[in-house]
């Protein structure tokens, strides 16, 4: 695809976990012929390059090895501080490494609120959020992926879902379904 027939630069893909995020985002950085840059590389390299007295929600799950028996907002939290912590970094990477660069991207990620995309008045970067209003089926999504149940998970990630989509509609952010799978990238595509 031509640059003329992108009209922008960075698209920030966000959702909950097990919505389909990264089968989204691959195919939508092929048709494009852009990279795909996945914020959790970053959760991790922070994780390695800080301490839990430093960065303590992005050690978190390190720090509480049982958090799954914990109740699901404390999850939930977690997951928007952490989101909240990466803000000052992703919107470097996005400014000084991409726009300013004229370097386009697909950054796409747990972590990426809707705040976080609301901050951008370039109309060069835009935003969509996959939704799975069904927490049954991110049950099932995570057995397929990873072959075990993981009913806390998908109890987390529902409920982080269902902030996401509140925050989406509070910053004006467009929240698109997950399902039908076999059309959401071309959903997105017509959008975008």
């Amino acid at each position: 695809m031509s640059e003329s027939e992108r009209n922008w630069d960075v698209l920030l893909i966000g959702g909950a976990s097990g919505t389909g995020k990264t089968s989204v985002s691959l195919p939508l950085a092929r048709h494009y012929g852009i990279d795909l840059v996945r914020v959790d590389d970053f959760q991790v390299l922070l994780d390695v390059m800080t301490t839990p007295e430093t960065h303590p929600a992005i050690h978190y799950w390190r720090t509480h090895p049982n958090w799954w028996e914990e109740p699901v907002e404390n999850t939930v939290g977690q997951l928007i501080d952490v989101g909240r912590m990466l803000i000052p970094g992703l919107t470097a990477v996005v400014k000084e490494g991409h726009l300013e660069d004229n370097v386009p991207m697909i950054l796409e990620g747990d972590f990426i609120l809707p705040e976080f995309a609301a901050s951008f008045e370039d109309s060069r970067v835009k935003s969509v959020f996959i939704h799975e209003p069904d927490r049954e089926q991110i049950l099932q999504n995570f057995l397929s992926r990873e072959g075990e149940l993981q009913q806390h998970r998908a109890d987390v990630s529902y409920a982080y879902g269902s902030w996401l989509a509140e925050q989406c509609l509070k910053h004006s952010i467009l929240m698109v379904e997950a399902r039908p799978w076999d059309n959401v990238t071309e959903r997105i595509i017509k959008y975008l």
